[in-house]
């Protein structure tokens, strides 16, 4: 008996010395198989990664915020500024009458007086009207006629040296107004001169018989 079974032994151990080296053959092959699928794997997880940086959109630089300056204080030294002139200025007068209460004087040339003291472009002198410089002026004259001395019309002129400046004609009714203004050319030293031909009595109110001189201003 102990011979058959040993034998027996024998042959079981050929056996399985006869099936392991194909055994270890397969489980090389499976080991090698997932290897390799576990290397791909990782591959293309690898090229995905590097595609997906790649085509990423970069973010775009944001814009720089430049401040504006602050406004610095003016230390400069301030120029007083000077008061502005005007380069013209006006004149009125008013008849003279030979009495305080009196309102009419029989004239043929009045005479003017004026309430301003400064220094202007026209000097006033035994009621005459003297100019003291060159320029252009603007005379405006109203005269209103109390009663007429004589019938017929009556011319009221404004004359400066051998010339007539302004004229107007009025009738001979009572409290007759003429009206008249114009721009002349005068020069220093005329003398200007308002005339009424023929004789008649003028209202001397300032309302009713004045004289005004634009022109201009003179700087001393």
């Amino acid at each position: 008996m102990m011979p058959q079974q040993s034998m027996d032994r024998c042959e079981v151990s050929e056996n399985c010395h006869h099936h392991s080296p194909g055994a270890q053959g397969s489980q090389r092959r499976l080991v090698s198989g997932l290897l390799l699928w576990v290397g791909l794997l990782t591959v293309s997880h690898v090229v995905s990664i590097t595609l997906l940086v790649i085509t990423r959109p970069h973010a775009l630089p944001l814009p720089e915020i430049v401040s504006a300056p602050k406004p610095t204080a003016d230390t400069s030294p301030s120029i007083p500024l000077e008061p502005q002139r005007v380069p013209w200025q006006m004149l009125t007068f008013e008849p003279t009458s030979i009495g305080d209460n009196d309102v009419s004087v029989v004239r043929s040339v009045i005479k003017w007086k004026t309430q301003s003291k400064a220094n202007h472009f026209v000097s006033l002198k035994d009621g005459s009207l003297t100019i003291n410089q060159d320029g252009c002026y603007f005379l405006y004259l109203q005269v209103t006629l109390e009663t007429p001395e004589v019938s017929g019309q009556h011319i009221v002129r404004v004359n400066k040296t051998n010339r007539v400046l302004l004229e107007v004609r009025m009738t001979n009714t009572s409290l007759s107004t003429g009206f008249l203004g114009r721009a002349v050319d005068l020069a220093a030293s005329d003398n200007l001169t308002v005339t009424v031909s023929p004789i008649a009595r003028i209202n001397t109110t300032y309302t009713a018989t004045y004289l005004g001189i634009i022109g201009p201003k003179l700087y001393l």
